[in-house]
C-alpha cells in the first residue's frame, strides 16, 4: 500500500524520467552519427557507400538546400533546411511528429537527423498502426502537445531546453514500481508457497493425508485468486508476458502469463491428486456389488467424457483468444509467445492425463467381465453423441467420441491381457489424443471463421446500395462545403490541391474509407478539371458520361451508378459546391465505390482499412455471380462453367454450410432478384487436419519425452532405465535407427527445397523487372521519360502494371518519385517519395544492373526489385524502376507451409508406423524370452519341470533346446540328490529327535525312580507322590507331543491353498485371540484403505500366532507385556506389517541364528517356530527381518506383496 501511495502521489516525476532517459540516449547516439557523417562530406561517386554503414538513424545531408544524401526511405518528415534554423526542434506534419537535429559542418552543407516521436498513417490495419514511438514511450497511451499547458508534462533535452509536452491518457499504465519492488512481491509469494509446502509435508507425516491435500489445493487456489483480484503483477510492473495483447479470455485468464500460471496451478493440483488417489483401491470397492458396478461405470464414463469435451473446448478457447495463429497450415513463424502457448497445451495435457489415469484405474473392469465394459461404453457413446447434436464442431464431435471410446477400450484390453499400460505406450496414447483434439479444434474454428468471411464477401458482392453510406456521404458533403481550410485553398492562387484531397479523405470521409475506395475530382468555376485523372477534362463531359447510367438517391446532390452484369459493383457520385466568393464556386465530385479486392490480386492488404488487428483469414479465393442460367462474372482459378453444375444451386446446404466440389469449398448467397454469389476457396480438409495433428503430436512427444528424460536424470535412473530390459533396448535402438535418418533427411530436403523456392522467387522477380524495363525503354516515350507532363506516361505505366500484375514505381535520376501505379502507398505515408538509399548506392555508385532488397511497410515484410533505366548500357541511369512484391513473404510462406506440412505428415506417419513395428518386433523377440524366463523362475529341484516347445532354428530356438537339455540333466541330478538328501534328512531328524526327547525323558526317569524307592521304603504319602509324579509325567509328555508337532510342521508343511485375503481383518482376528487386558496389552494400527494379499489363510494365521506368542514370551515375568501390531502401505505393490514387543531383546551374538532350525533363546523352545514363519512368508513371495535393542524390545517386520481384489 505504501508503494502504491507513493506512485499515486508523485507519478509525474517518474514519467518524465522514463521518457527523458530514453530520449536523451537516442539524441546522444544521433549526434554521434551526425558528427561521423559530417567528417566525410566530399560529394564523390562513393558518397552513399561511404556513409550508409555509419548510420542507424534517419539522416539527411543537404548541399545548398538540395538533398544530397538520405539514409531512410520509410519516413516522411518532409524537411526543408531553409526553415530549420535551430539546433533541435519538433516538426509536425500529416505523417507525424519528429525531433529534428541540425548540424552545419560547412557553409554549403547541412546535416539533419530525425527522431520520430509519433507516426501517422492514412490507413489503419494489421500492418499499419499509427501511434507514439515505442522506443521512447513503450506501449503507453499518451498524446504529444507542442505547447505547455494543462495537465501535460513538459519534456526537455539534456540541457533543459523544452521540446514538447506529454499528456498521459491512461495514467495507471505509468504507475508501476521498480524491479526491486516486484522482486519483493515475488519473494513474498514464494514464501507463501514454501509455507504451504511445509504444512503439507507435516500433515502427511502425521498421517493426515486428506487434510494435507485439501490444504495445498485451497492454498494454491486462494493465492491464485488473490493475484487475479489484485491484478498482479501488472499493478506493480508492466510485463509483456502479462499484457492482454497476446491473449485475453476472461477475468480468470486476462493474459498469457495468467494463463500459464493457471495451467501450472492446475498441473500441480492434478499431480497431487494423482499421487494421493493412486494407492486407493477404488476398483475393488466398486466391484463388490452389481449396483456399485453399474453406477460407478456410469459416473466414471460421464466424468471422463466431460473431461475430454473440456479438453477440446480449452484448446478451442486458446486458439480463439490468442493473437498468434497456431494453425501450422496458416502460419509457420515461431516466437516466444507462440512457444508459451504450446507449453500451455503440454501442461494441460499432462494434468488431464493424470486425472484420466485415475478414472481408468477406478473402472470396475475384469478380465472376463463384459457387462461393466458395456455400461461404460454406452455412457460414453450417449454423452458424446448428445454433445455432438448441440455443438457445431464437425471434426471435434468425432474426435471426442473417438478419444472417449479409445480410452475405455484401452483399459479393457489391458485387463483382458492381464497387464498394465507401460509408460511409453501411455505417453504415445496421450499424445495422439491431445494432438487429435487440438487438430480438431483448429479445423472447426478455421471452418467457422472461413464461412463467416465467405458470407461477408458474398453479401458484399450482391449489395447494390448502402443506406448508411449514403447518409454519411451526404453529411460529409455538407461539412466539406463549409470547411474553411478548403475554401481558403481554393481562394489562394498558390493553394495545393493535394492538401484539399488529403483533408477530404482523412478527415471528412474517414468513417467510410474502411470499406470504400474514394476518388476526388475537382472542377473550377468554369467547369474545367483541376486534376486530369483521365479524358474527362470538364464537368460537362463528366455529366454526359455518368448521367444516363445513374439514378438519384434520397440525399441531395447524390447519384447511384449500378451494374446489372456485376451486382456488387456500384458507385456513388456526390456533388459538392464549395463557394469561393458570393457568385462563384468550385465543384468537388466524390466517386465512392465498395472495395472488392479481386481474388489473388497483388493489391497489398496494407491498403485496406481494418479496425481489427487480426489478419484476413480467408485464403486465395475465387468468386462468381450467376443469374438464371447465365454466369454474370467469374474470377479466380476455379472453372465454374465446367466444374460447378447448375443443379448444385438447388441444394440448401450451399447457402448454409457450403459444398465441397473439385477440391474447393463453395459458399453461396442469394439476393432478392435471384442473383447468386459464389465464393470458393481451396478445401480445408483431411490433409490440413493431418498437418496440425502431426505437428502437435511431434510437439507433445518431444516435450513429454524430454520431461521424462529430465526426471530420470534428476533421479539418476537414466542408464538403468535404458538398460533395464531387452525389449527396451530393442525399441530404443529401432526407434533411434529410424528417427535419426528421418530427421536428417527431412532437414536436408527442407533446406534444399526452401533454397530452391527462394531462388525461383528471386528469378521470377528479376525476370519481371527486366520485362517491365524493356517495355519502358523500347517505347517511343522512353527517351522523353522525365520531360514535360507525365499524364500519358502515368496512364501507360498503369496499363503496364495491369499487364504485369505488379505495382510499378518510377524515380528520376536523383531518386525522387515520379510516377506510381499505386499512389495510395505514398499518400498514406507508408513510404516516402525517395528511392531506397541502398538501391541508390548499388545501382548508381556501384553500377549494378539490378538489386533485390527486403523492405517493410509498417510491419508487412516484402521484397522490391530495383533496376536502372538507361538509354544505353554505358550511360548513367536516367531513372530507376522499383517493383514491390508485397505478397512475396506471403507467397514464400505459402510454399514453405506446403513443404513443411508435407514433411511433417510423412514424418509422423512413418514414425508412428515404425513405433508400431518396433513394438511388434519387440513382442516377437521378447515373448519367447519372457516365456523362458517364467519357466526358469519355476524351475526347481523339488517341483515338476516342463520342457518348452519352440519350433524355430534361430538363436532363441538354440537357447530353448539347451534349456530342455538342462531340464533333462536336472531331473537326473534331482533324483540322485533327493536320495542322498533323504538319507541325510533321516539321520539329521533322528539326531534332532533324540536330542529333543532326552530333555523331557530325564525328569520322567528320575520321578519314576523316586516313586519306586518310596514304595520300597513304605512311606505313608504314596498317593500324594503318585499325584505329583503323574502331573510331572503329563507335563513332560505334553512337551514331547509339542516337539513332535513342531518337527512335523517343519518337515511336512501342507500344500498352499492360495486365495485373496483381506489382511486388515485377518490380523485383527488373530490379535483378538491374544487379548487379555489383565495380563498384557495389545495395540493395533491399520491404514484406512483395505489391503489384500494372496496367501494360504491357515498358514498366515499360524505365522501371526507364532510371532505374537514369541512377543509375549519375550517379556520378563516382572514386566507387563506391551505388544504393538501395525501395518502400512509402502507403495502400491507392498504392505509392511510390524510386531513389536517390550522384551529383553536379542543378544547381538545370536541374532544371525534366529531363523536357523533347532535354535531357540527359550529354555523350553524347539527352535522351529521362526524357521516355520520364515519359510511360510517366503512361500508367498514376502520377506521377514527384525530390529532389536537389548532391554528395550524387538520388532519383527513382514513385507508382503499386495494384490488387487
Amino acid at each position: 500500500m505504501s508503494i502504491q501511495r507513493d506512485l499515486l502521489e508523485a507519478p509525474e516525476k517518474q514519467m518524465v524520467e522514463e521518457v527523458e532517459d530514453r530520449l536523451h540516449g537516442l539524441m546522444q547516439e544521433t549526434e554521434q552519427e551526425m558528427a561521423a557523417v559530417s567528417k566525410s562530406l566530399a560529394p564523390d561517386s562513393g558518397f552513399f557507400s561511404r556513409n550508409l554503414p555509419k548510420t542507424n538513424v534517419p539522416l539527411f545531408v543537404y548541399r545548398q538546400n538540395k538533398l544530397l544524401f538520405w539514409s531512410e526511405h520509410s519516413l516522411r518528415p518532409e524537411l526543408d533546411p531553409r526553415y530549420l534554423t535551430k539546433h533541435q526542434q519538433v516538426v509536425e506534419n500529416r505523417f507525424g511528429r519528429f525531433i529534428v537535429l541540425r548540424q552545419q559542418p560547412g557553409r554549403n552543407y547541412t546535416v539533419l537527423a530525425v527522431i520520430p516521436l509519433e507516426v501517422r498513417y492514412g490507413i489503419s490495419n494489421a500492418y499499419l498502426r499509427s501511434g507514439l514511438n515505442p522506443q521512447i514511450f513503450e506501449d503507453h497511451v499518451a498524446a504529444i502537445q507542442p505547447e505547455k499547458g494543462g495537465a501535460a508534462i513538459p519534456i526537455a533535452d539534456a540541457e533543459g531546453n523544452y521540446l514538447f509536452s506529454l499528456q498521459v491518457l491512461e495514467p495507471g499504465q505509468w504507475l508501476h514500481a521498480g524491479i526491486l519492488t516486484l522482486g519483493l512481491y515475488v519473494l513474498s509469494i514464494v514464501a507463501a508457497l514454501l509455507c504451504l509446502v511445509t504444512l503439507y509435508q507435516r500433515l502427511r507425516k502425521s498421517g493426515q493425508k486428506v487434510a494435507a491435500l485439501w490444504t495445498i489445493i485451497l492454498g494454491l487456489l486462494v493465492l491464485r485468486v488473490l493475484m487475479l483480484l489484485a491484478q498482479f503483477p501488472n499493478n506493480i510492473q508492466d510485463l509483456e508476458l502479462f499484457s492482454p495483447r497476446v491473449y485475453a479470455a476472461a477475468w480468470w485468464s486476462p493474459s498469457l502469463g495468467d494463463l500459464l500460471l493457471n495451467e501450472v496451478c492446475f498441473f500441480t493440483i492434478a499431480l497431487l491428486v494423482y499421487r494421493f488417489a493412486l494407492p486407493i483401491p477404488f476398483r475393488s470397492v466398486f466391484q463388490k456389488t452389481a449396483q456399485k458396478q453399474l453406477w460407478s461405470c456410469i459416473v466414471i464414463g460421464v466424468v471422463m467424457t466431460v473431461l475430454i469435451i473440456s479438453w477440446y473446448e480449452t484448446y478451442r478457447s486458446l486458439f480463439v483468444n490468442s493473437q498468434p495463429n497456431l494453425d501450422i497450415t496458416q502460419n509457420i513463424q515461431f516466437g516466444t509467445e507462440k512457444l508459451l502457448l504450446y507449453l500451455v497445451m503440454v501442461l494441460h495435457t499432462l494434468a488431464l492425463s493424470w486425472i484420466l489415469r485415475l478414472l481408468l484405474n477406478a473402472l470396475p473392469f475384469t478380465a472376463s467381465g463384459k457387462l461393466t465394459f458395456a455400461y461404460t461404453w454406452m455412457t460414453v457413446l450417449v454423452l458424446a453423441l448428445g454433445w455432438a447434436f448441440w455443438r457445431d464442431a464437425p471434426s471435434g464431435n468425432w474426435i471426442v467420441l473417438f478419444a472417449s471410446a479409445t480410452l475405455v477400450g484401452w483399459e479393457q484390453l489391458h485387463q483382458r491381457l492381464g497387464m498394465r499400460a507401460g509408460i511409453y505406450s501411455s505417453i504415445f496414447m496421450v499424445n495422439i489424443l491431445s494432438a487429435s483434439l487440438g487438430a480438431a479444434a483448429l479445423y472447426d474454428l478455421y471452418a467457422v471463421q472461413l464461412r463467416a468471411d465467405k458470407q461477408r464477401i458474398a453479401s458484399q458482392l450482391l449489395k447494390d446500395r448502402d443506406d448508411l453510406t449514403e447518409y454519411l456521404l451526404a453529411q460529409a458533403a455538407q461539412d466539406i462545403s463549409q470547411d474553411p481550410l478548403i475554401r481558403h485553398i481554393f481562394n489562394s492562387p498558390w493553394g495545393k490541391l493535394n492538401t484539399v484531397e488529403q483533408k477530404i479523405r482523412r478527415h471528412h470521409l474517414r468513417a467510410i474509407t474502411e470499406n470504400y475506395s474514394v476518388t476526388v475530382r475537382m472542377f473550377d468555376f468554369t467547369g474545367e478539371s483541376f486534376n486530369d485523372l483521365d479524358s474527362l477534362s470538364n464537368l460537362e463531359a463528366y455529366a454526359q458520361r455518368w448521367g444516363p447510367r445513374s439514378k438519384s438517391t434520397n440525399q441531395r446532390g447524390q447519384l447511384l451508378v449500378g451494374s446489372e452484369s456485376d451486382p456488387g459493383r456500384f458507385t456513388y457520385l456526390q456533388e459538392i459546391r464549395v463557394p469561393v466568393d458570393f457568385q462563384q464556386w468550385v465543384t468537388v465530385v466524390l466517386e465512392v465505390s465498395p472495395k472488392v479486392t479481386a481474388p489473388n490480386s497483388v493489391l497489398p492488404e496494407l491498403l485496406v482499412e481494418r479496425k481489427s488487428s487480426q489478419e484476413n483469414t480467408i485464403p486465395s479465393s475465387s468468386y462468381a455471380l450467376r443469374k438464371g442460367n447465365r454466369w454474370l462474372k467469374t474470377e479466380g482459378y476455379f472453372e465454374y462453367s465446367q466444374l460447378f453444375s447448375s443443379n448444385l444451386f438447388n441444394i440448401p446446404q450451399l447457402y448454409s454450410q457450403g459444398l465441397s466440389i473439385a477440391d474447393y469449398h463453395h459458399l453461396g448467397a442469394r439476393s432478392n432478384n435471384g442473383t447468386v454469389a459464389l465464393v470458393s476457396t481451396p478445401a480445408y480438409g483431411a490433409r490440413s487436419w493431418l498437418s496440425n495433428f502431426s505437428f502437435l503430436f511431434l510437439l507433445h512427444t518431444f516435450s513429454l519425452f524430454s520431461l521424462l528424460l529430465l526426471v530420470m536424470l534428476y533421479r539418476g535412473h537414466l542408464i538403468d532405465t535404458i538398460l533395464s530390459t531387452f525389449g527396451t533396448k530393442i525399441q530404443l535402438f529401432l526407434n533411434l535407427g529410424v528417427l535419426v535418418p528421418l530427421v536428417l533427411v527431412s532437414i536436408t530436403i527442407g533446406s534444399l527445397v526452401t533454397n530452391s523456392y527462394r531462388q525461383d522467387l528471386i528469378r521470377g522477380y528479376t525476370d519481371q523487372g527486366d520485362f517491365v524495363r524493356q517495355n519502358i525503354l523500347t517505347s517511343n516515350w522512353g527517351a522523353n521519360l522525365f520531360k514535360g507532363r507525365a499524364d500519358s506516361l502515368a496512364r501507360r505505366i498503369n496499363r503496364l502494371a495491369m499487364v504485369a500484375q505488379a505495382e510499378l514505381n518510377i524515380y528520376n535520376a536523383e531518386g525522387e518519385l515520379r510516377i506510381s501505379s499505386q499512389p495510395a502507398l505514398f499518400e498514406a505515408g507508408v513510404l516516402s517519395t525517395r528511392l531506397n538509399p541502398k538501391a541508390y548506392e548499388v545501382l548508381k555508385e556501384q553500377g549494378l544492373n539490378r538489386v533485390l532488397l527486403e523492405e517493410k511497410a509498417g510491419t508487412l515484410p516484402y521484397s522490391t526489385i530495383y533496376v536502372p533505366l538507361r538509354d544505353r548500357p554505358t550511360n548513367s541511369p536516367q531513372g530507376y524502376l522499383a517493383i514491390p512484391f508485397f505478397d512475396s513473404e506471403k507467397e514464400l510462406n505459402t510454399k514453405l507451409i506446403q513443404l513443411i506440412t508435407t514433411i511433417l505428415n510423412i514424418f509422423t506417419v512413418l514414425f508412428l508406423l515404425f513405433v508400431l513395428m518396433s513394438y511388434v518386433a519387440t513382442r516377437a523377440l521378447t515373448v519367447p524370452l519372457q516365456l523362458l524366463t517364467e519357466r526358469l523362475k519355476r524351475t526347481s529341484l523339488t517341483g515338476s519341470n516342463e520342457k518348452l516347445v519352440y519350433q524355430s532354428r534361430d538363436e532363441i530356438g538354440l537357447l530353448v533346446h539347451e534349456y530342455n537339455q538342462m531340464l533333462q540333466k536336472l531331473e537326473e541330478s534331482k533324483r540322485e540328490l533327493a536320495l542322498r538328501e533323504k538319507e541325510a534328512a533321516w539321520k539329521e531328524m533322528a539326531r534332532q529327535v533324540a536330542h529333543e526327547i532326552k530333555n523331557p525323558l530325564t525328569p520322567m526317569k528320575l520321578s519314576l525312580q523316586y516313586l519306586r524307592k518310596a514304595m520300597q521304603d513304605g512311606r505313608g504319602n504314596i498317593e500324594e507322590l503318585v499325584e505329583k509324579i503323574s502331573n510331572t509325567m503329563i507335563t513332560q509328555i505334553d512337551v514331547l507331543s509339542d516337539i513332535a508337532t513342531s518337527f512335523s510342521n517343519f518337515t511336512a508343511m501342507p500344500d498352499l491353498k492360495l486365495e485373496t485375503l483381506e489382511l486388515n481383518g485377518l490380523i485383527r482376528r488373530t490379535t483378538d485371540l491374544h487379548l487379555n487386558p489383565q495380563q498384557h496389552r495389545v495395540e493395533v494400527t491399520f491404514p484406512q484403505e483395505l489391503v489384500y494379499v494372496r496367501a494360504d489363510e491357515n498358514q498366515l494365521i499360524r505365522i501371526f500366532n507364532n510371532l505374537l506368542l514369541n512377543a509375549l514370551q519375550a517379556v520378563p515375568s516382572s514386566e507387563t507385556p506391551e505388544i504393538k501390531v501395525s501395518m502400512e502401505l509402502v507403495d502400491a505393490q507392498w504392505a509392511l506389517v510390524a510386531v513389536q514387543d517390550n522384551g529383553t531383546g536379542i543378544p547381538a551374538e545370536v541374532q544371525h541364528k534366529i531363523f536357523v532350525p533347532n535354535f531357540s533363546t527359550k529354555y523350553s523352545g524347539s527352535g522351529i517356530g521362526l524357521a516355520v514363519v520364515k519359510k511360510g512368508v517366503e512361500a508367498i513371495g514376502g520377506s521377514i527381518w527384525f530390529e532389536t535393542q537389548e532391554n528395550v524390545g524387538t520388532t519383527f517386520f513382514l513385507k508382503l506383496p499386495v494384490v488387487q481384489p
